[in-house]
């Protein structure tokens, strides 16, 4: 049976961080074993003790040190360094995001381009296109120019867009004469891709169209949706647009991504394949560069 007294030395040298190293010394009686204990900063403690008493002890001390040992192989194990569960690192951006202007994925996805004459100037190549031309005109009933009339309503549809004689035109409001929408000649010098809301020029692949009374217009806007797509051009998008331009079909939470081109948009599809639906942000730190100086 073990003796109490040395069993209490045992315990108090393993709650140390001792552990036993079994042994015989020879200066020791015969009926005593000398049990040699390390600790882990090099420091040890010899000591005889009942070797029959302590031999269990000193087998189970042995043992579960070892499946210490197996538990954890790592250099921080092994050098008595407590390991945690490795987990996902995770740090917040904060020159990111902004505030969500719904929940996720909470407004609807759709886009615009400049409607151009010559995707219209043969209308028997269109389908369901009427071989009709009409007239378009100012709000002042000057005659602009006869087009195709599958190219008028486009152009009614996208807002601005290209004649084949390189005049941009953008619409004007209801009009009382020829086509029923009323056009204006853009100047290009300082309305390249077309005129947004009030003067504002369109900006391709920054600009989006929205509904004024949820965004304000002019505010930048994060689109995580948009950051990393790539561009016609190979480049990569950075999520950032900016709210330039409304439309009569945009209510509430839609949002028009202007991208110049129908080919342009045939391209983005891919980039967007199942993407009907995002989360636009404002107050986005990383988009302030958008915002009106």
């Amino acid at each position: 049976m073990c003796s109490l007294g040395a069993a209490r030395r045992v315990r108090r040298l393993h709650r140390r961080g001792y552990r036993a190293v079994p042994g015989r010394d020879s200066a020791t009686s015969a009926g005593a074993a000398a049990a040699r204990f390390d600790r882990a900063d090099g420091d040890s403690y010899d000591g005889g003790v009942d070797r029959v008493a302590c031999r269990a002890l000193t087998i189970c001390a042995v043992l579960g040190a070892a499946t210490v040992a197996h538990a954890d192989g790592s250099k921080l194990g092994k050098d008595g360094t407590p390991v945690q569960a490795r987990a996902a690192l995770q740090i917040r951006d904060t020159g990111c995001c902004g505030y969500p202007l719904a929940e996720n994925l909470g407004f609807a996805l759709r886009f615009y381009w400049l409607a151009q004459e010559e995707d219209f100037d043969e209308p028997d190549e269109v389908a369901f296109a009427s071989p009709d031309e009409v007239g378009l005109y100012t709000r002042e009933g000057f005659f602009i120019a006869a087009v195709p009339e599958k190219f008028a309503w486009h152009l009614r549809m996208e807002g601005s867009g290209l004649m084949a004689d390189g005049r941009e035109l953008n619409t004007t409001g209801k009009c009382a004469y020829g086509y029923g929408t009323c056009f204006g000649t853009v100047d290009k010098r300082v309305h390249p891709y077309g005129r947004g809301a009030g003067q504002r020029p369109l900006v391709p692949f920054k600009s989006v169209a929205v509904d004024p009374k949820v965004v304000a217009i002019g505010e930048p806007i994060y689109i995580p949706e948009f950051d990393g797509m790539r561009l016609p051009d190979g480049s990569l998008h950075d999520g950032c647009v900016r709210a330039d331009d409304t439309g009569g079909g945009i209510k509430q939470r839609k949002m028009d991504f202007f991208v110049v081109t129908y080919g342009n948009f045939r391209f983005l599809l891919s980039e967007l394949w199942g993407v009907s639906f995002m989360t636009p942000h404002i107050e986005a730190p990383r988009c302030a560069y958008l915002r009106d100086r």
